[in-house]
Protein backbone atom coordinates (compact mmCIF):
# COMPACT_ATOMS: atom_id res chain seq x y z
CA UNK A 1 0.00 0.00 0.00
CA UNK A 2 2.83 2.39 0.93
CA UNK A 3 4.55 1.52 -2.35
CA UNK A 4 1.45 2.37 -4.35
CA UNK A 5 1.09 5.64 -2.44
CA UNK A 6 4.70 6.52 -3.22
CA UNK A 7 4.19 5.89 -6.91
CA UNK A 8 1.02 7.99 -6.87
CA UNK A 9 2.88 10.89 -5.23
CA UNK A 10 5.64 10.72 -7.84
CA UNK A 11 3.04 10.78 -10.63
CA UNK A 12 1.31 13.78 -9.05
CA UNK A 13 4.58 15.69 -8.65
CA UNK A 14 5.57 14.98 -12.28
CA UNK A 15 2.13 16.02 -13.50
CA UNK A 16 2.28 19.30 -11.59
CA UNK A 17 5.80 19.97 -12.81
CA UNK A 18 4.84 19.38 -16.44
CA UNK A 19 2.04 21.93 -16.12
CA UNK A 20 4.15 24.62 -14.47
CA UNK A 21 7.23 24.48 -16.72
CA UNK A 22 8.18 23.82 -20.30
CA UNK A 23 9.38 20.23 -20.15
CA UNK A 24 11.41 19.27 -23.23
CA UNK A 25 12.00 15.59 -23.89
CA UNK A 26 13.66 14.31 -27.02
CA UNK A 27 15.12 11.40 -28.94
CA UNK A 28 17.47 11.74 -31.90
CA UNK A 29 18.03 8.53 -33.82
CA UNK A 30 21.55 7.63 -34.87
CA UNK A 31 23.39 9.28 -31.97
CA UNK A 32 25.14 6.61 -29.90
CA UNK A 33 27.72 8.60 -27.92
CA UNK A 34 27.09 11.13 -25.19
CA UNK A 35 26.64 14.59 -26.67
CA UNK A 36 26.35 18.01 -25.06
CA UNK A 37 23.38 20.04 -26.30
CA UNK A 38 23.52 23.84 -26.35
CA UNK A 39 20.14 25.53 -25.94
CA UNK A 40 20.47 28.70 -28.03
CA UNK A 41 18.45 31.91 -28.13
CA UNK A 42 18.65 34.10 -31.25
CA UNK A 43 19.60 37.63 -30.21
CA UNK A 44 19.82 39.33 -33.61
CA UNK A 45 20.72 38.24 -37.12
CA UNK A 46 23.16 35.35 -36.77
CA UNK A 47 24.00 36.15 -33.14
CA UNK A 48 22.96 33.63 -30.50
CA UNK A 49 23.26 33.38 -26.73
CA UNK A 50 23.66 30.03 -24.99
CA UNK A 51 20.85 29.71 -22.45
CA UNK A 52 22.04 26.40 -20.99
CA UNK A 53 23.89 23.20 -21.79
CA UNK A 54 22.18 19.82 -21.51
CA UNK A 55 23.68 16.32 -21.46
CA UNK A 56 22.44 13.77 -23.96
CA UNK A 57 22.89 10.04 -23.41
CA UNK A 58 22.14 7.32 -25.92
CA UNK A 59 20.30 9.71 -28.20
CA UNK A 60 17.87 10.86 -25.50
CA UNK A 61 17.62 14.02 -23.42
CA UNK A 62 15.25 16.06 -21.28
CA UNK A 63 15.30 19.39 -19.49
CA UNK A 64 12.97 22.06 -18.10
CA UNK A 65 12.65 25.75 -18.90
CA UNK A 66 10.90 27.93 -16.29
CA UNK A 67 8.32 30.59 -17.09
CA UNK A 68 10.77 33.43 -17.76
CA UNK A 69 11.80 31.63 -20.94
CA UNK A 70 8.28 31.38 -22.33
CA UNK A 71 7.17 33.11 -25.50
CA UNK A 72 10.34 32.64 -27.57
CA UNK A 73 11.86 30.18 -29.99
CA UNK A 74 15.04 28.34 -29.06
CA UNK A 75 17.38 26.15 -31.07
CA UNK A 76 19.12 22.95 -30.01
CA UNK A 77 22.71 22.49 -31.19
CA UNK A 78 23.86 18.87 -30.84
CA UNK A 79 27.62 19.06 -30.35
CA UNK A 80 29.30 19.71 -33.70
CA UNK A 81 26.59 18.06 -35.78
CA UNK A 82 25.25 20.18 -38.67
CA UNK A 83 21.71 21.46 -38.35
CA UNK A 84 19.67 22.62 -35.39
CA UNK A 85 16.23 21.87 -33.98
CA UNK A 86 13.87 24.77 -33.29
CA UNK A 87 11.21 24.68 -30.59
CA UNK A 88 9.00 27.17 -28.74
CA UNK A 89 9.17 27.46 -24.96
CA UNK A 90 5.59 27.17 -23.73
CA UNK A 91 3.96 25.69 -20.65
CA UNK A 92 3.55 21.95 -21.17
CA UNK A 93 5.42 18.99 -22.62
CA UNK A 94 7.44 19.44 -25.81
CA UNK A 95 8.43 16.30 -27.70
CA UNK A 96 11.46 16.47 -30.03
CA UNK A 97 12.04 13.72 -32.60
CA UNK A 98 14.61 13.50 -35.36
CA UNK A 99 17.63 11.79 -36.91
CA UNK A 100 21.24 12.88 -36.66
CA UNK A 101 21.63 12.84 -40.47
CA UNK A 102 18.78 15.30 -40.99
CA UNK A 103 18.47 17.45 -37.88
CA UNK A 104 17.01 20.30 -39.91
CA UNK A 105 13.91 18.17 -40.52
CA UNK A 106 13.42 17.25 -36.87
CA UNK A 107 10.04 17.93 -35.27
CA UNK A 108 9.03 19.57 -32.00
CA UNK A 109 5.42 19.06 -30.98
CA UNK A 110 3.06 18.89 -28.01
CA UNK A 111 2.13 22.54 -27.44
CA UNK A 112 0.15 24.98 -29.57
CA UNK A 113 3.14 26.99 -30.77
CA UNK A 114 5.20 23.93 -31.71
CA UNK A 115 2.30 22.19 -33.44
CA UNK A 116 1.45 25.33 -35.44
CA UNK A 117 5.10 25.78 -36.40
CA UNK A 118 5.13 22.27 -37.83
CA UNK A 119 2.06 23.17 -39.90
CA UNK A 120 3.82 26.31 -41.11
CA UNK A 121 6.97 24.35 -42.02
CA UNK A 122 5.00 21.75 -43.96
CA UNK A 123 3.14 24.44 -45.87
CA UNK A 124 6.25 26.46 -46.76
CA UNK A 125 8.02 23.29 -47.91
CA UNK A 126 5.22 22.50 -50.37
CA UNK A 127 4.98 26.14 -51.42
CA UNK A 128 8.74 26.42 -51.99
CA UNK A 129 8.74 23.29 -54.14
CA UNK A 130 5.88 24.74 -56.16
CA UNK A 131 7.83 27.99 -56.62
CA UNK A 132 11.03 26.20 -57.67
CA UNK A 133 9.15 24.04 -60.18
CA UNK A 134 7.63 27.17 -61.71
CA UNK A 135 10.99 28.97 -61.77
CA UNK A 136 12.73 26.19 -63.68
CA UNK A 137 9.87 24.94 -65.85
CA UNK A 138 10.73 24.15 -69.52
CA UNK A 139 8.72 27.18 -70.67
CA UNK A 140 10.99 29.43 -68.58
CA UNK A 141 14.12 28.13 -70.31
CA UNK A 142 12.57 28.83 -73.70
CA UNK A 143 11.66 32.43 -72.81
CA UNK A 144 13.86 35.47 -73.35
CA UNK A 145 15.85 36.88 -70.43
CA UNK A 146 13.43 39.79 -70.11
CA UNK A 147 10.42 37.45 -70.10
CA UNK A 148 12.10 35.23 -67.50
CA UNK A 149 12.68 38.18 -65.18
CA UNK A 150 9.07 39.32 -65.53
CA UNK A 151 7.77 35.80 -64.91
CA UNK A 152 10.01 35.28 -61.87
CA UNK A 153 8.70 38.52 -60.40
CA UNK A 154 5.11 37.27 -60.81
CA UNK A 155 6.02 33.88 -59.29
CA UNK A 156 7.61 35.53 -56.24
CA UNK A 157 4.61 37.81 -55.80
CA UNK A 158 2.24 34.82 -55.96
CA UNK A 159 4.46 32.99 -53.44
CA UNK A 160 4.32 35.90 -50.99
CA UNK A 161 0.55 36.29 -51.38
CA UNK A 162 -0.10 32.59 -50.79
CA UNK A 163 2.21 32.59 -47.76
CA UNK A 164 0.44 35.62 -46.29
CA UNK A 165 -2.96 33.95 -46.74
CA UNK A 166 -1.75 30.90 -44.84
CA UNK A 167 -0.27 33.05 -42.07
CA UNK A 168 -3.59 34.88 -41.74
CA UNK A 169 -5.34 31.54 -41.27
CA UNK A 170 -2.76 30.44 -38.70
CA UNK A 171 -3.14 33.63 -36.64
CA UNK A 172 -6.53 32.35 -35.51
CA UNK A 173 -7.55 34.11 -32.30
CA UNK A 174 -4.53 36.42 -32.45
CA UNK A 175 -2.48 34.51 -29.88
CA UNK A 176 -0.41 32.37 -32.24
CA UNK A 177 3.22 32.58 -31.14
CA UNK A 178 4.37 30.53 -34.14
CA UNK A 179 2.72 32.93 -36.59
CA UNK A 180 4.14 35.97 -34.81
CA UNK A 181 7.57 34.36 -35.04
CA UNK A 182 7.10 33.60 -38.76
CA UNK A 183 6.44 37.30 -39.40
CA UNK A 184 9.36 38.29 -37.17
CA UNK A 185 11.73 36.19 -39.29
CA UNK A 186 10.85 38.41 -42.28
CA UNK A 187 10.07 41.79 -40.74
CA UNK A 188 13.35 43.44 -41.74
CA UNK A 189 12.13 43.19 -45.34
CA UNK A 190 8.83 44.93 -44.54
CA UNK A 191 8.01 48.62 -44.62
CA UNK A 192 6.31 50.40 -41.71
CA UNK A 193 2.77 50.05 -43.08
CA UNK A 194 3.23 46.31 -43.63
CA UNK A 195 4.51 45.83 -40.09
CA UNK A 196 1.67 47.82 -38.52
CA UNK A 197 -0.80 45.79 -40.59
CA UNK A 198 0.71 42.56 -39.25
CA UNK A 199 0.67 43.71 -35.63
CA UNK A 200 -3.05 44.48 -35.84
CA UNK A 201 -3.67 40.77 -36.39
CA UNK A 202 -2.45 39.88 -32.90
CA UNK A 203 -4.16 40.11 -29.53
CA UNK A 204 -2.83 42.49 -26.88
CA UNK A 205 -1.81 39.41 -24.93
CA UNK A 206 1.23 39.24 -27.22
CA UNK A 207 1.90 43.00 -27.18
CA UNK A 208 4.69 42.54 -24.64
CA UNK A 209 6.32 39.69 -26.53
CA UNK A 210 9.87 40.25 -27.72
CA UNK A 211 9.00 39.55 -31.37
CA UNK A 212 6.03 41.92 -31.26
CA UNK A 213 8.14 44.69 -29.68
CA UNK A 214 10.99 44.20 -32.18
CA UNK A 215 8.54 44.67 -35.04
CA UNK A 216 6.84 47.65 -33.40
CA UNK A 217 10.19 49.37 -32.76
CA UNK A 218 11.24 48.70 -36.35
CA UNK A 219 8.04 50.27 -37.70
CA UNK A 220 8.54 53.33 -35.49
CA UNK A 221 12.12 53.72 -36.72
CA UNK A 222 11.09 53.44 -40.37
CA UNK A 223 8.38 56.05 -39.79
CA UNK A 224 10.93 58.36 -38.21
CA UNK A 225 13.13 58.31 -41.34
CA UNK A 226 10.35 58.27 -43.95
CA UNK A 227 9.74 61.09 -46.46
CA UNK A 228 8.14 64.02 -44.68
CA UNK A 229 10.14 63.52 -41.47
CA UNK A 230 13.14 65.56 -40.39
CA UNK A 231 16.38 63.69 -41.05
CA UNK A 232 17.99 62.68 -37.73
CA UNK A 233 21.20 64.61 -37.20
CA UNK A 234 24.46 62.76 -36.54
CA UNK A 235 28.20 63.31 -36.86
CA UNK A 236 31.03 61.45 -38.60
CA UNK A 237 34.80 61.81 -38.98
CA UNK A 238 36.14 63.43 -42.16
CA UNK A 239 39.19 62.49 -44.22
CA UNK A 240 41.08 65.24 -42.39
CA UNK A 241 40.10 63.87 -38.98
CA UNK A 242 37.60 66.62 -38.22
CA UNK A 243 33.93 66.18 -37.31
CA UNK A 244 31.18 66.75 -39.86
CA UNK A 245 27.50 66.94 -38.97
CA UNK A 246 24.52 66.41 -41.24
CA UNK A 247 23.28 69.75 -39.88
CA UNK A 248 26.31 71.45 -41.49
CA UNK A 249 24.78 70.80 -44.91
CA UNK A 250 21.51 72.65 -44.32
CA UNK A 251 20.61 75.09 -47.09
CA UNK A 252 21.22 72.59 -49.90
CA UNK A 253 19.58 69.47 -51.23
CA UNK A 254 21.61 66.53 -49.92
CA UNK A 255 22.01 62.94 -51.07
CA UNK A 256 22.82 61.00 -47.89
CA UNK A 257 24.58 57.81 -48.95
CA UNK A 258 25.57 55.06 -46.49
CA UNK A 259 28.20 52.80 -48.02
CA UNK A 260 31.50 50.89 -47.50
CA UNK A 261 34.54 50.20 -49.66
CA UNK A 262 33.96 46.41 -49.60
CA UNK A 263 30.33 46.75 -50.76
CA UNK A 264 30.31 46.22 -54.53
CA UNK A 265 26.71 47.47 -55.03
CA UNK A 266 27.77 50.61 -53.14
CA UNK A 267 30.76 51.12 -55.42
CA UNK A 268 28.54 50.64 -58.47
CA UNK A 269 26.04 53.16 -57.10
CA UNK A 270 28.81 55.73 -56.55
CA UNK A 271 29.12 55.96 -60.35
CA UNK A 272 25.52 57.21 -60.55
CA UNK A 273 25.98 59.51 -57.55
CA UNK A 274 29.09 61.00 -59.14
CA UNK A 275 27.20 61.73 -62.35
CA UNK A 276 24.35 63.37 -60.39
CA UNK A 277 26.79 65.41 -58.31
CA UNK A 278 28.64 66.71 -61.36
CA UNK A 279 25.38 67.69 -63.05
CA UNK A 280 23.58 69.38 -60.16
CA UNK A 281 26.20 70.50 -57.61
CA UNK A 282 26.36 74.03 -59.03
CA UNK A 283 22.56 74.23 -58.80
CA UNK A 284 22.50 73.47 -55.08
CA UNK A 285 22.99 69.72 -54.63
CA UNK A 286 25.45 68.24 -52.17
CA UNK A 287 26.35 64.65 -51.30
CA UNK A 288 27.29 63.21 -47.91
CA UNK A 289 28.74 59.70 -48.19
CA UNK A 290 28.98 57.95 -44.82
CA UNK A 291 31.18 54.86 -44.57
CA UNK A 292 31.01 51.98 -42.11
CA UNK A 293 34.50 50.73 -43.02
CA UNK A 294 36.69 49.24 -40.30
CA UNK A 295 39.75 49.53 -42.54
CA UNK A 296 40.42 53.25 -42.87
CA UNK A 297 43.03 52.79 -45.59
CA UNK A 298 40.57 50.80 -47.72
CA UNK A 299 38.04 53.61 -47.21
CA UNK A 300 40.52 56.27 -48.35
CA UNK A 301 41.64 54.23 -51.34
CA UNK A 302 38.04 53.63 -52.51
CA UNK A 303 37.29 57.35 -52.32
CA UNK A 304 40.35 58.14 -54.43
CA UNK A 305 39.80 55.30 -56.92
CA UNK A 306 36.13 56.20 -57.46
CA UNK A 307 36.70 59.96 -57.65
CA UNK A 308 34.31 60.75 -54.79
CA UNK A 309 35.09 64.45 -54.43
CA UNK A 310 32.13 65.36 -52.19
CA UNK A 311 31.64 65.27 -48.40
CA UNK A 312 32.99 62.09 -46.82
CA UNK A 313 32.54 60.76 -43.32
CA UNK A 314 33.34 57.54 -41.50
CA UNK A 315 31.53 56.11 -38.48
CA UNK A 316 33.74 54.80 -35.71
CA UNK A 317 33.13 52.69 -32.64
CA UNK A 318 29.71 52.86 -31.04
CA UNK A 319 28.72 55.73 -33.32
CA UNK A 320 28.22 53.30 -36.21
CA UNK A 321 25.72 51.22 -34.25
CA UNK A 322 23.98 54.39 -33.06
CA UNK A 323 23.59 55.89 -36.54
CA UNK A 324 22.52 52.61 -38.17
CA UNK A 325 19.87 52.13 -35.48
CA UNK A 326 18.81 55.77 -35.85
CA UNK A 327 18.13 55.28 -39.56
CA UNK A 328 17.04 51.64 -39.35
CA UNK A 329 19.78 50.50 -41.73
CA UNK A 330 20.06 46.74 -42.22
CA UNK A 331 21.85 46.77 -45.58
CA UNK A 332 23.87 49.09 -47.80
CA UNK A 333 23.82 51.05 -49.99
CA UNK A 334 21.13 53.01 -48.15
CA UNK A 335 20.20 56.38 -49.65
CA UNK A 336 18.06 59.33 -48.57
CA UNK A 337 17.44 62.68 -50.26
CA UNK A 338 17.06 65.65 -47.90
CA UNK A 339 15.78 69.14 -48.69
CA UNK A 340 17.48 72.44 -47.65
CA UNK A 341 15.45 72.53 -44.41
CA UNK A 342 16.65 69.09 -43.35
CA UNK A 343 13.45 67.27 -44.26
CA UNK A 344 13.54 63.85 -45.94
CA UNK A 345 11.96 63.98 -49.39
CA UNK A 346 12.97 60.58 -50.80
CA UNK A 347 14.31 57.25 -49.58
CA UNK A 348 15.67 54.11 -51.22
CA UNK A 349 16.17 55.57 -54.71
CA UNK A 350 19.09 54.24 -56.74
CA UNK A 351 20.46 54.43 -60.26
CA UNK A 352 18.13 55.93 -62.86
CA UNK A 353 15.36 56.52 -60.31
CA UNK A 354 17.70 58.69 -58.24
CA UNK A 355 18.81 60.57 -61.37
CA UNK A 356 15.21 61.19 -62.44
CA UNK A 357 14.24 62.44 -58.98
CA UNK A 358 17.13 64.90 -58.86
CA UNK A 359 16.35 66.04 -62.39
CA UNK A 360 12.83 66.94 -61.27
CA UNK A 361 14.30 69.04 -58.46
CA UNK A 362 16.64 71.10 -60.61
CA UNK A 363 15.62 70.95 -64.29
Amino acid sequence: MKGLLGIWLVICVCACTSKDVCHVQGRIEGIKDDVEIAVLRQVAGFQYDTVMNVSMQGGQFQFDLPGEYYGEAYELQFGNLPGRVLFFAEKGNVQVRGHMDSLFFSRASGTRGNDEWQSYQRFTKVLSEKRENAMFAPKMREASEEEQMARRKVIMQEYEEELLRFQDQLVGDGNSLATLYSYWKRYLNMDADEIYSVLKKFDQQLAGNRYYLDMKNRAETLTRVAPGSMAPVFTAITLEGDTISLADLRGKYVILDFWASWCMPCRAESVHVKEIYQKFHEKGLDVFSVSSDKDEQAWRKAIEDDGMVWNQGILRGKNKKHVYELYGIVGIPAIWVIDPDGKIIAKGLRGEKLKDFCSQLFD
